[in-house]
């Protein structure tokens, strides 16, 4: 018999009782079904994150013969946008590029979930692994974050998979050589992993020292015979990156994009919550005590060292997350989220065989095995729906991505915060996300970005933001005017709040012909100093323009956004 502290059932006791019953098979079955009806529903439907886009604009660079980091910014690790060019090449420029991109994801999301089945297998019963892969598939955050194309879905389909090798058989040598070689999967897919990485090193450690003292005798040797080839896999695919990257001269840069851009003193949470780095501190006094109570009792039981080991690891990952990374996102939650749901689902069917054992004569509990599980999956299913799931909310980045490809030519820049605009370039280096606002914000980066519009002649803009830096946004909303889901060079007069008749001034930063519109056609007021009949090529500098009586909406307009057919709002 496991003793009481146990989270799961004896060896002995595995069998045909903890297979899963005919009702839990349907039930199972119905919650696979719903999981893939909301996963279709939400791959075409859900609200588009601006880490989407951003992503696609990487990938897309490379498949333009690009190089990351040297030619397009990205502060993400380069695995999953390598391996993800040459699907992406194959959809090719379209406005619904980001919904086929989305259904790249499902085999990384198969693989996530197969993995979980596969350790609540190994370590606890078939029914466990089932159970606890379902409930992760429709977890409502786990389910609409992972529907979006992200590099974290590799990111937790690489992790998980290691856990899976790790936890499921003997370590032997070529074991964990391809345990090492998924770990440097996940750190080169995202550098989150070296909270994941540090949580397993860290509960690893403390599982075979409480295993050690509680009688659990193993040799130096032997040790060495599992670290060595797990290192060696660790270094194969991060090496073999950061040889290309100096094949292609972007070495440094891969380092300042993916380190040093990151390390900012004072970044979102170190600055506004300093307390939370005592989280980890505490998660020790908590963990440790818990290992050595659940261990001591089988110190030498492969299969209950696992256990714990994946208890800890779970634990000390979020407390690492918790303490020590300064902006905290619902992605950052995928890879611990089937951990989670491993340990939850192994203690209430642990719970279940106690009631079951503890009742006289062995009579059956009055809530059956499946009851449990299947009313927590209808739970999460509606709480899943809360976001209805068959709304199209993702219509405006198709409509900006159709603007693009209609209005602008390939090769235009467009200055946006990302990436947004996916298949054109940007004049600014630096995507506008959370590191970069941060840097720009406290000095650490000049605001180029008006700058960089000029130098590169850049004549199409994504809409007013907040998130454009102070200086930029007040350079774009004088130089470009909205024309639907784009902004084009240009300038909006305003006439509406002043006297017809008075002159207005506006500035032209590089030579372009510009048409004068009023009211949707052409303008019949002075352009500096001189009847306008024509569009007009207007130099860098200052000009004015007088509209005659009774105009009103007058826009000073780059002339070819009008021969191309965009029209104004």
């Amino acid at each position: 018999m496991s003793p009481s502290g146990e989270l799961g059932v004896s060896v002995s006791a595995r069998g045909q009782r903890d297979a899963p019953r005919h009702r839990e098979v349907i039930g199972l079955s119905i919650i696979l079904l719903a999981q893939a009806t909301l996963r279709l529903l939400y791959t075409l439907h859900h609200q588009v994150d601006s880490d989407e886009p951003q992503h696609l604009h990487v990938v897309w660079g490379w498949t333009q013969g690009l190089v990351q980091y040297r030619d397009v910014f990205d502060n993400h690790a380069p695995l999953f946008h390598m391996v993800m060019a040459p699907f992406v090449s194959l959809i090719g420029e379209r406005a619904d590029a980001l919904t086929y991109a989305r259904w790249l994801m499902l085999p990384f999301i198969a693989v996530t979930l197969w993995a979980t089945y596969r350790i609540g297998q190994a370590l606890w019963s078939k029914r466990v692994g089932l159970w606890a892969a379902a409930m992760t598939g429709v977890l409502p955050s786990f389910l609409l974050t992972s529907t979006e194309f992200r590099a974290d879905d590799l990111w937790m389909a690489c992790w998980l998979s290691s856990l899976a090798v790790l936890l499921t058989g003997k370590l032997t040598m070529r074991r964990a050589l391809l345990v090492g070689f998924l770990l440097g999967a996940t750190a080169a897919t995202s550098l989150k992993s070296v909270l994941l990485i540090l949580a397993l090193i860290v509960a690893g450690a403390i599982t075979l020292g409480i295993a050690h003292r509680s009688g659990d005798r193993f040799s130096s040797t032997r040790a060495w015979r599992t670290i060595a080839p797990t290192a060696l896999g660790f270094v194969i695919l991060p090496t073999l990156l950061a040889a290309a990257f100096w094949r292609w001269g972007a070495l440094d840069a891969l380092f300042y994009c993916t380190v040093r851009h990151n390390i900012v003193p004072g970044l979102g949470l170190w600055r506004s919550a300093p307390l939370r780095l005592l989280i980890f501190p505490a998660s020790l006094c908590v963990l440790v005590p818990l290992g050595i109570q659940l261990l001591r009792r089988q110190p030498t039981d492969h299969l209950h060292r696992n256990r714990v080991l994946l208890i800890l690891t779970t634990g000390f990952y979020l407390a690492l997350l918790e303490s020590y990374w300064p902006l905290i996102t619902r992605e950052d939650f995928l890879p611990w989220t089937p951990m989670a749901a491993l340990l939850v689902v192994a203690a209430a069917e642990r719970g279940r065989v106690w009631l079951h054992e503890m009742r006289p004569g062995g009579a059956r509990a009055p809530w059956n095995t499946a009851a449990w599980p299947a009313a927590l999956a209808a739970c999460l299913i509606a709480a899943s729906c809360a976001q209805i799931p068959w709304r199209d909310t993702d219509k405006k980045e198709t409509r900006l991505l159709q603007t693009v490809l209609h209005v602008t030519r390939p090769g235009e820049p467009i200055i946006d915060l990302k990436g947004e605009s996916v298949f054109r370039p940007r004049p600014y280096y630096y995507a506008l996300e959370g590191v970069t606002k941060w840097r720009l914000a406290m000095g650490l980066l000049p605001d180029r970005i008006a700058l960089d519009v000029v130098r590169t002649r850049t004549h199409f803009a994504s809409p007013d933001n907040c998130f454009f830096p102070p200086a930029a946004r007040r350079f774009l909303n004088a130089h470009f005017v909205s024309v639907g889901p784009l902004r084009v060079l240009g300038t909006d007069l305003d006439c509406d709040s002043i006297p017809s008749g008075t002159p207005r001034r506006f500035d032209v930063s590089y030579a372009e012909r510009f048409a004068v519109i009023a009211d949707g056609r052409a303008a019949g007021g002075t352009l500096d100093g001189v009847r306008y009949r024509r569009p007009a090529l207007l130099r860098p500098g200052s000009h004015w323009y007088c509209p005659l009586l009774g105009e009103r909406h007058v826009r000073v307009v780059w002339l070819e956004a009008l021969q191309r057919g965009v029209g104004l709002r």
